[in-house]
């Protein structure tokens, strides 16, 4: 009680918090640049946009590569791959700047992207991520090429959604399925995941697995042609479908040791970890879909009243409160969080190492990296726990308001309309669809609210 009081009081009432909550210039920067790669692209894309989102309302299953591949271009299925294996290196800040100019227009398609990330980011949060280089350079070579490939992240279950994502407590009390049997060279990986966006088109996906008991939870990453994969239903979702949300089937997938992600037991703090990153994002993409509403309404509204200034004055203040909150943790993410991980010295030098060694010999490059994962993953998963309860705390903060926020003033956008809100042709009723869905993925709203009392008083 008393550590979660001081971190309250440090968040509500410490000037140097204020501080450390202030951008970098050079994030700044980088985040403009993104910024306008996301108008090129939706600037490039825009019809076939417009095509993509009408096919997915008839057909769940449709699924256009195009976009992917015009994604490419961009550089958009590598920038959050560090620089030393050439990637973007891109902080949550930045990413989070862009993937709410995507959304802005087509929220499932920033999904896609943004699903592929989440994917990614067990992997670049693995003490094994060295062994995996050769995966990482498939991604980021066939990106070059124009070829995309896609991750996804495999967490939820038919009996465990958001009480999966939590800490070894509530792992105790999820009825997890997917469980994983050790065996010689590997693991034998049997279940099911639902509602696993990216999961129909996904080459990859990091899959989260029981073994021996709940909280002795672990990572494989699962490649789509493993014998006994398959994919079951994709979902005919409310809102975001562009981006699949697919049920995955795993019938005695065999997962040889070197594609263990993380081991036995730690998942759960990676879990956190993970998802403390990705919150925050989750508010940018929400504010994504407001701003797009927000400029339609403007755009096809006939009456300028002053009753229409009164309601578009409070979805703009509604929309920077959100957009600020977001901004604010995705600022502590990049100085105290994970990301920071990724900027020491040593984990630089070590990766332009494997990267080299790579290009040479793969075998080699997977043999080391695991040889090495063992010896720092100690030290490794102490460092990634350093600040975990502020971080995972304003995380949960940026979600659950921003997206509450963002629903509210997509509600007024329709209002606006009136009777004309209801138009699918004008896109708005569109966009309440689309950012419901961010109250319910990344952890309920209301679970991430429990995530915060937790963390300040339980």
């Amino acid at each position: 009680m008393e550590e979660g009081a001081n971190l309250l009081y440090k968040i509500i009432d410490d000037l140097e918090f204020i501080r450390s909550a202030l951008p970098e210039m050079g994030s700044i920067y980088e985040a403009e640049e993104l910024k306008e790669k996301a108008k090129k692209f939706i600037k490039e894309s825009r019809d076939k946009i417009e095509i993509f989102e009408s096919k997915a309302e008839e057909n769940p299953s449709y699924f256009d590569w195009d976009i992917a591949k015009i994604g490419t271009k961009f550089g958009f299925l590598s920038l959050v791959i560090p620089k030393e294996f050439d990637g973007g290196g891109t902080k949550a800040l930045p990413y989070s700047v862009f993937i709410e100019e995507l959304c802005s227009e087509s929220a499932g398609i920033g999904n896609v992207f943004g699903a592929h990330a989440l994917g990614l980011t067990p992997i670049l949060l693995s003490p094994y991520l060295f062994s995996f280089t050769h995966i990482i350079k498939e991604v980021v070579e066939r990106e070059k090429k124009g070829e995309p490939i896609l991750f996804a992240f495999g967490l939820t279950e038919p009996t465990g959604g958001s009480d999966v994502q939590q800490d070894e407590e509530w792992l105790k009390k999820a009825k997890m399925t997917t469980k994983a049997q050790k065996v010689k060279g590997g693991y034998i990986l049997n279940g099911r995941k639902v509602f696993i966006s990216n999961g129909s088109v996904a080459k990859y996906i990091t899959v989260f697995a029981q073994t021996s008991s709940p909280e002795k939870m672990m990572c494989l990453l699962v490649n789509s042609e493993m014998k006994g994969f398959s994919i079951g239903r994709v979902e005919d979702k409310m809102g975001q479908k562009t981006c699949h949300a697919a049920e995955l089937i795993f019938e005695d997938v065999f997962i040889p040791d070197d594609m263990v992600v993380i081991p036995e037991g730690n998942a759960p703090l990676i879990n956190r970890v993970i998802l403390s990153t990705t919150r925050a994002p989750v508010g940018a993409i929400a504010t994504g879909i407001a701003k797009g509403a927000i400029k339609k309404v403007i755009e096809i509204a006939e009456d300028k009243d002053e009753q229409f200034a009164l309601k578009i004055s409070e979805a703009i203040s509604k929309l920077f409160m959100a957009r600020m909150l977001w901004i604010t943790s995705c600022t502590i993410i990049d100085k105290e969080g994970s990301m920071k991980l990724s900027q020491n010295i040593i984990v630089k030098l070590i990766a332009k190492i494997f990267s080299k060694i790579n290009s040479l010999d793969q075998n080699l490059t997977r043999k080391l990296g695991r040889k090495l994962g063992d010896r720092i993953k100690d030290v490794f998963f102490g460092v990634l726990s350093r600040n975990l309860k502020k971080i995972e705390s304003l995380s949960s903060i940026a979600k659950f308001s921003s997206t509450q926020l963002s629903f509210e003033v997509c509600n007024i956008c329709m209002e606006i309309l009136g009777e004309k809100s209801v138009d699918k042709s004008l896109k708005i009723e569109r966009f309440l669809r689309d950012v419901r869905l961010t109250q319910i993925y990344e952890t309920t709203n209301e679970v991430n609210k429990i995530i915060l009392w937790k963390n300040l008083f339980a």
